[in-house]
């Protein structure tokens, strides 16, 4: 049986609820990450924070289709809007539902998540509850190259 701590990557950066947004933006921009776990200061994992929870905030089209002449202006709107907020804190855009895995589960529970709740990125935790690190896609197909290896 193949489980998480296996294939999970270790390295991760966290936030803090009480961590700004436009620090939130900044770590995203530095990791190539649009997701990242909100943790308290034992490093418990609370929740999550999506660049989609940021963007749609500041968005005024929320991804509408613009139109070209419009342009110009939405992005102007964009700015504005995130200047206005790059103050505030995560507690305020964090997502509370967040879905996770133990650092001990199936790699067969991880393929199932992943392909049903369309999560291109797991946190995992230990028993605890403390963030351990993440599991990724890409993770998740090394498994299936394991497997297919054993065929």
């Amino acid at each position: 049986m193949s489980i998480v701590k296996d294939y999970m990557f270790r390295t991760l950066n966290s936030v803090s609820k009480d961590d700004l947004i436009e620090d939130v933006i900044k770590i995203m921009y530095k990791t190539e990450l649009s997701v990242l776990p909100v943790v308290d200061p034992e490093n418990k994992l609370l929740a999550t924070i999506y660049s989609n929870n940021i963007l749609k905030n500041i968005i005024p089209e929320q991804f509408g289709f613009l139109e070209s002449h419009r342009i110009f202006y939405e992005i102007n709107q964009s700015v504005e809007n995130l200047a206005e907020i790059k103050g505030r804190k995560v507690s305020e855009y964090m997502s509370k539902n967040t879905d996770f895995v133990h650092e001990d589960d199936d790699m067969n529970k991880i393929a199932d998540i992943m392909l049903h709740n369309k999560e291109s990125l797991l946190f995992v935790v230990n028993e605890a509850g403390f963030l351990r690190g993440y599991i990724s896609r890409a993770d998740l197909l090394h498994y299936l190259l394991d497997q297919a290896k054993e065929l």
